[in-house]
């Protein structure tokens, strides 16, 4: 080896990955972390030492070493398939080749298509969040107004779960409507975007703002050490909420009909009822939107936002408070503009008669 080849290992692998958004970091860690645990159980190596041996056969024996890594990679799949959905399978996998080819073991994507069989991928009917049931869910935590918060943040702004945990005091801009730039290495997509958290939102933030220091997250409760173990705090709780407000339907694989994604998703059926696909596309942060919507400046957007916001509303009386808000706003618009239209009339009118009386005196029909 040259002396200025540095070795790749699986510690280097995980350095790496500081540089990639945070779900991606996040997967990609838990996938190392299952394989390490198989490859310990099953072959009493780590994965280094796996590829090391691996690549050792290859020099020998080629048709072998293909036979063993496919063999190892299938059994490995059929492990996952115990606890995981043939989605989450499928993504681990292709963050699996990544860790492989660090350590220098490639996967030819036709062997992979040819010699590994993945689980059928199931695609059920999800379950719409109704909000009568998110009024059901919101309210059990009425003694908890931080998460109270967190699930309307969510619901109001079609944000990740993760980004809406990632929200310190310092990011919050107090406007008309409350803002949140979601920064581009904290978005999934790894794409900035601003959004709007609703007035109901606002109203529960505010009773324990004042608690808060600058860097202190606004919607995570505790201090668990990172995102991951954060994430996984509050899907328990909705699922020992939806347990006993009556709402705990589950799908066939056992999983809650209802999770913190029903949460972005009752966003984005209300957004694109209001507004169209694309801007409920971009607000999510989902790629494939048209580029008009990042051309719109602040008031174009908080203007989408109002019209939209009484149909993200979880009672009644904000409903009907919002669009009393809505009407008056509209009405100030309407007579500002009548006013500035008569303005204009009058300055109109003024300079025709002005320029009559000057035509007149011309013609000296009057002095």
């Amino acid at each position: 080896m040259s002396i200025i080849t540095k070795k790749k290992t699986s510690e280097t692998y995980l350095t790496s990955l500081q540089t990639v958004p945070v779900n991606t970091r996040n997967n990609c860690t838990i996938v190392v972390g299952h394989f390490t645990k198989f490859i310990k159980k099953t072959q009493n190596l780590t994965p280094d030492q796996l590829c090391e041996e691996l690549l050792i056969m290859k020099k020998q024996d080629e048709e072998e070493y293909i036979n063993t890594l496919y063999t190892i990679l299938q059994d490995f799949i059929d492990i996952m398939y115990k606890t995981l959905s043939g989605n989450t399978i499928k993504c681990y996998f292709a963050n699996l080749r990544g860790y492989l080819y660090h350590l220098g073991v490639r996967t030819d994507q036709q062997d992979v298509k040819m010699m590994i069989k993945f689980p059928k991928i199931l695609f059920e009917e999800k379950y719409p969040l109704s909000v009568e049931e998110l009024r059901m869910i919101v309210d059990y935590f009425s003694r908890y107004p931080k998460k109270q918060a967190c699930l309307l943040a969510q619901s109001s702004s079609g944000m990740r779960i993760g980004e809406v945990l990632q929200i310190k005091k310092s990011d919050l801009i107090f406007s008309d409507r409350l803002q949140v730039y979601v920064t581009a290495s904290d978005s999934k997509t790894s794409r900035g975007r601003t959004v709007f958290l609703s007035k109901e939102t606002q109203e529960i933030l505010e009773t324990y703002i004042d608690d808060l220091d600058d860097d202190d997250r606004v919607f995570l409760s505790g201090n668990p050490k990172d995102q991951k173990i954060a994430v996984s705090n509050i899907s328990r709780t909705l699922s020992l909420c939806l347990d006993k407000v009556g709402l705990g339907m589950k799908y066939d694989n056992d999983r809650y009909k209802i999770n913190t994604h029903s949460l972005r998703s009752f966003f984005f059926t209300q957004a694109v009822r209001k507004h169209g696909e694309n801007y409920a596309h971009r607000m999510t942060g989902h790629s494939g939107y048209l580029i008009q919507y990042d051309r719109m400046n602040q008031e174009e957007k908080l203007k989408m936002y109002l019209e939209l916001e009484p149909n993200l509303a979880v009672y009644a009386t904000t409903k009907a408070d919002l669009e009393i808000e809505r009407l008056k706003t509209l009405q100030s618009k309407e007579n500002k503009d009548l006013k500035e239209e008569m303005e204009q009339l009058k300055h109109q009118l003024a300079k025709q008669g002005m320029d009559i009386i000057k035509q007149l005196q011309d013609e000296k029909k009057i002095l």
